[in-house]
């Protein structure tokens, strides 16, 4: 016998019209084949599916619907704390669910924080600052060239081709945008000119490490400057894939070992994405962790599952099982096809 799951999420056609003041307001939401591809998955899967859009009326339906656990890819819409909403709703009204704690999901989406914690369990990261003023006299300190971006977004929000500054006019220019248009403070960092690599872990224990997948420009990308994959790349289909990644088994061990513990110095769950780039030297960085990565049949995630031997229902039954294997009370009576579906 099957769970009866709920599903929470955000889909880009219910973006407030306030928000919608830029063009990549919607980037991190869902769209509706994205939402009907992880139902049919869990449904494959042997499960009932409950539908959970979030909007106001989520509180309400939370409490009257009756779940044996939440599949959670809800973002929230405002706030560095937005993806930390719905979990601490269904921690409120005692529902398991899938993924990170809302404490996790709120250091995570807060790139600077996320790297003071993760800087102190020894993995290395980019210097760089945090800024809200583009006077703050800190600017003046920085070694160029320089990365900008918000300091709590996600899915490339705010990052653009340009997003490099190789001065402090530049620098000075190019943040006073991202200011008014972001509406946050903006984190500013060395730019690593090298390759960039993303690696998705699924469990808790002892997680899975998927593929590890490189981000390269496609045939249409300038090819005179370092590659950005920037929300124009994103949005146009500008990248190409290279998964799994050439690399040496030393660098990639090295990969493999940052992911690993980032994953577990934020204390993520079930499943996340972290992004790694090298630097002028060749040495891998920490860029960002996605414990909220995407679930499109074209995101990164399912495409290293994918190189993995995964299917796309074997991959959220695998998110499922982890989730169900942190409450006992559900291990019982979980069924999941997986065996099935290889």
């Amino acid at each position: 016998m099957g769970l009866r799951v709920g599903l929470t999420y955000n889909l880009k056609a219910d973006c407030p019209p306030e928000m919608q003041t830029i063009e990549d307001a919607g980037a991190e939401y869902e769209s509706e084949e994205t939402v009907a591809g992880i139902a049919t998955a869990l449904e494959q899967l042997g499960h009932e599916v409950i539908l959970l859009p979030y909007n106001r009326l989520l509180p309400r339906r939370l409490a009257e619907v009756h779940v044996d656990i939440v599949f959670n890819i809800a973002e929230g819409w405002v706030g560095r704390n937005r993806e930390s909403l719905v979990p601490a709703l269904l921690e409120f009204y005692n529902i398991p669910y899938t993924g990170s704690d809302p404490l996790t999901l709120g250091l995570t989406l807060d790139k600077a924080l996320c790297k003071q914690v993760v800087s102190a369990a020894g993995v290395p990261t980019p210097k760089g600052v945090v800024v809200t003023n583009p006077a703050d006299s800190r600017l003046d300190e920085l070694e160029y060239p320089v990365f900008i971006k918000p300091n709590a977004e996600g899915s490339s929000k705010g990052i653009r081709s340009w997003s490099r500054a190789h001065n402090p006019v530049e620098l000075r220019e190019k943040l006073a945008w991202v200011l008014e248009h972001y509406r946050q403070p903006v984190l500013i960092e060395e730019f690593l000119p090298g390759r960039e690599f993303t690696v998705a872990l699924i469990g808790n224990e002892n997680p899975r490490i998927l593929p590890v997948m490189e981000i390269l420009p496609g045939d249409q990308c300038l090819q005179d400057t370092a590659f950005v994959y920037s929300f124009e790349v994103k949005s146009g289909n500008l990248e190409r894939f290279s998964c799994p990644a050439a690399v040496d088994p030393p660098l990639l061990a090295q990969i493999q070992q940052i992911a690993l513990q980032v994953f577990t110095a934020v204390e993520c769950r079930d499943v996340a994405r972290i992004d790694i780039r090298l630097d002028g030297a060749g040495n891998p960085k920490f860029l960002e962790i996605n414990p909220l990565p995407g679930l499109s049949r074209v995101s990164l995630l399912p495409l290293e599952a994918h190189a993995a031997g995964m299917s796309f229902a074997q991959l959220v039954g695998a998110i499922l099982s982890a989730a169900v294997s942190r409450y006992p009370h559900l291990n019982d009576r979980i069924f999941l096809k997986e065996a099935a579906l290889s």
